[in-house]
């Protein structure tokens, strides 16, 4: 019998990025799910708020995600995007990826790539 995953929880990490913005890096953990999105709600107005943002998503802590999650993460991609920030997602567990890919979501699996030094972060799903 498999343990319970614990709640949701995300902590928040800012960074200052190569190019002198500002970054945040937000980490997942536990379930991302219906439930989560008290938790998540607070990420998604201060991303919502913000200008010129560069987000990473680490799933790395995360135990289970279900369609409700996915919603939450894709609505937390399109509001960076909105805002003409960037966004990637990453240290995928084994168990989210297959999720993720599974549901055809290209955008939250791929890596973001390296030019010149620098992260290129994928815009599009």
């Amino acid at each position: 019998m498999r343990p319970t995953p614990s709640h949701s929880a995300v902590t928040l990490h800012p960074f200052a990025t190569a190019e002198g913005g500002c970054g945040l890096r937000a980490v997942l953990s536990g379930r991302v799910d219906h439930a989560a999105l008290p938790v998540l709600t607070p990420l998604l107005r201060r991303v919502a708020e913000a200008q010129s943002l560069t987000l990473r998503v680490d799933l790395g802590r995360v135990e289970f995600l279900d369609s409700c999650g996915i919603g939450i993460l894709l609505a937390l991609r399109n509001a960076v995007l909105d805002r003409g920030s960037a966004i990637a997602f990453e240290n995928h567990p084994p168990r989210i990826r297959r999720v993720l890919e599974r549901s055809r979501l290209i955008a939250l699996t791929d890596p973001p790539g390296v030019t010149d030094g620098e992260l290129a972060f994928p815009a599009a799903a």
